[in-house]
Formats: C-alpha cells, sequence, structure tokens
C-alpha cells in the first residue's frame, strides 16, 4: 500500500473514530437523563458531544506533530497539554456557538466560562494520557520491529555468508582430489591423464558458473554425471556406477553440488584397485526428498582430501533446512556402506 493511501485511510478511520465518540457520550447523556425520567431532546446533546469530539479531533495531527519533536520530559507535557486544553475548549465553544445559530437552537448555557475551561481539564487529561501512552507503545511496537527485522537480515546474510564458504570449499576440494587422481596417471596413463583434465575443466565451468545455493534435482543429476564421466575415465570400465531415477522428481530443488562429495567418498570405497560399484537413487517419501548413495565396500581412499565429505553436506543441509533435513552413513551387512540424505520435497522455481 503506498504511503498516500495509508494516510488517506487513517484520516478517514479518525473521523468515523471521533464521530463515533460524540455519538457514543451523546446517546450515553440522554440515556442517562431517560433513566432519571426526565427526558431531552437528543438533537442539542449531539450537537455538543459532536462538536467537543471535533474540535479536539482536529488537533491531534498538531499533537502528534509535536509530541513526536519535543523531549518526553513532565514539564513539556504539562505545557503541552495546558496548550492543548485552552485552544481544545475555545474552538469547541466556538465551534457550539456556531452550529447551534446555524440550526436555530437555543443558544448552550455556558455559565461563567472559566468554570468551562476547568470543567473540561478532567476529560482532555483522560484522552492525552491515552494518546500519549498509545503513542509511546506504538513507538516500542516499532522499534521491536525493526530489531527483529535487522536481527533476521543479519541472521540471514550470516547464514547466507556461512552456505557460500561451504559452497566455495567443494571446488577445491574436488580440484584437489580429481588432480591427485590426474598426477596418478599422468606418467603410466598421459593420454587418461589429459582427457581427465578435459572432463575435469568442464565440471569446473558448471559448478564455477552457479550463483544459487539450491537448483533443480535434474541439474544435479546433470553434474553427478559429469563427475562420474571424469571418474570412469581414470577407471575404465571397473567403474560400474549407475544413477536409478525418477523423472518425476527432477523439479524438486537439492543444494548446489550438495552429492559430488557423497558420490567421489562412494568411489573411493566402493571396491578395491579398478573395480568399483556404487547405486545412487532418489524417491519421495511423506513429503521428502530421499538420496542414497551406496557403496559395495572393499576400497581404501587413496587421499583423504579436506575433510569435508558428510560434515560439509550436514553442515549446509542445517544451514538451509534446518531439523527437516538431514544425513547418515550406515553400514550394510552385506558389505559397504550407504549415505542417506533426506531434506523437503519442494518444487524448484528457477
Amino acid at each position: 500500500m503506498r504511503r498516500s493511501d495509508w494516510r488517506r485511510r487513517a484520516y478517514g478511520f479518525g473521523a468515523l473514530l471521533i464521530v463515533a465518540i460524540g455519538l457514543l457520550r451523546a446517546t450515553n447523556r440522554y440515556l442517562i437523563d431517560v433513566a432519571n425520567r426526565e427526558p431531552t431532546v437528543f438533537l442539542p446533546k449531539l450537537v455538543e458531544e459532536l462538536t467537543g469530539a471535533v474540535s479536539f479531533g482536529v488537533l491531534l495531527p498538531f499533537l502528534f506533530l509535536v509530541l513526536r519533536r519535543v523531549r518526553w520530559t513532565w514539564y513539556t507535557h504539562a505545557l503541552l497539554f495546558a496548550i492543548l486544553s485552552v485552544v481544545q475548549t475555545t474552538l469547541m465553544i466556538g465551534l457550539r456557538q456556531l452550529v447551534f445559530g446555524a440550526m436555530g437552537l437555543p443558544g448552550f448555557a455556558y455559565g461563567v466560562v472559566v468554570w468551562r475551561y476547568l470543567m473540561e481539564v478532567p476529560t482532555q487529561l483522560f484522552f492525552y494520557a491515552v494518546i500519549v501512552a498509545g503513542l509511546w507503545l506504538f513507538d516500542r511496537y516499532r522499534e521491536g520491529q525493526v530489531r527483529e527485522l535487522r536481527a533476521a537480515q543479519l541472521e540471514s546474510a550470516l547464514s547466507e555468508a556461512r552456505l557460500e564458504a561451504l559452497r566455495l570449499q567443494l571446488n577445491p576440494h574436488f580440484l584437489f582430489n580429481t588432480l591427485n587422481a590426474v598426477s596418478e596417471l599422468m606418467y603410466e596413463r598421459p593420454r587418461v591423464a589429459d582427457e581427465m583434465l578435459s572432463r575435469i575443466g568442464e565440471l569446473l565451468r558448471a559448478t564455477l558458473s552457479a550463483t544459487a545455493q539450491e537448483h533443480s534435482l535434474a541439474d544435479e543429476w546433470r553434474l553427478v554425471a559429469l563427475y562420474m564421466d571424469i571418474q570412469r575415465v581414470r577407471f575404465g570400465d571397473g567403474l560400474d556406477a549407475r544413477v536409478e531415477n525418477d523423472p518425476a522428481l527432477d523439479e524438486l530443488r537439492i543444494p548446489f553440488l550438495l552429492l559430488q562429495p557423497l558420490v567421489e567418498n562412494a568411489i573411493e570405497h566402493g571396491g578395491a584397485g579398478i573395480e568399483r560399484r556404487v547405486l545412487i537413487d532418489a524417491s519421495r517419501q511423506a513429503g521428502q526428498l530421499m538420496v542414497r548413495i551406496r557403496d559395495y565396500g572393499g576400497g581404501q581412499s587413496t587421499h583423504d582430501g579436506h575433510g569435508i565429505g558428510l560434515g560439509n553436506v550436514h553442515a549446509r543441509l542445517r544451514h538451509l533446512y534446518g531439523d527437516e533435513a538431514g544425513v547418515k552413513l550406515d553400514p550394510v551387512a552385506e558389505g559397504g556402506s550407504v549415505v542417506t540424505v533426506w531434506l523437503p520435497a519442494r518444487r524448484w522455481a528457477a
């Protein structure tokens, strides 16, 4: 809503509130007379209360303006209330004389005017105290909202920075491990090493161009396939790495490059020598996306890497989804182990 629209609505609501107060006070006075068996004409009472409410209402914008500009001390409030009381009572008397005369009603009996000014003080003091208290509470509420918004923004920025740091760890981690593998091959199988470097360049271009923390599962499968192509160059026919994917899940979201370090660990531990076996599958269960990376054991990693693996995956999932996501590693009785990742099954919107 635009500020001008909000202001018009506020003025409209204020006008309705002033009319309602005048109407209720006039009705109250009329019913008191009826209860005392001294019924009187309702219209003069309505004019009196409406002029009183209007005379106070037209001063409210000025009152708010001054309260926003002055220091809140007891003597400023006392001075401001005294000025408000005199001006409002004077305006009310003038309005009543004008309206009563225009409507042809009998003139209002003020008695001694000085006492009239003093008589209005209790009512004015009550409304003044309500306005000051309400304005103070409203300011504290707004300050609390601003603090909460700033805290949320800082928390979001911190979380985003942590996620970005975790994501950026993947590139040197991946590069270190794959270059280590290339170094093992460059003297014995130079053509294979050269082909691996070419595939590594393709995968790095894909990862370095990413700007978001999440993407679709279909995009994640493409990165996993590209990484497995690199490993097939290294292991040849000895690598049996398969992805069992349900196309119905392709539009679900998943953190960018989440699976690569898990697939890497599975390949490193998925067998002995150049014989490696890894199975990757995904499913949807009870509103969650479940991804499993299964290795069949027997392998020893040729390098330790940077210790990222499961820790990186767990930290990223925790930052992005809280308790709704996680990762765990379980041994399999037949040999090997399975890593299970779960996260909310939400559609990816580019």
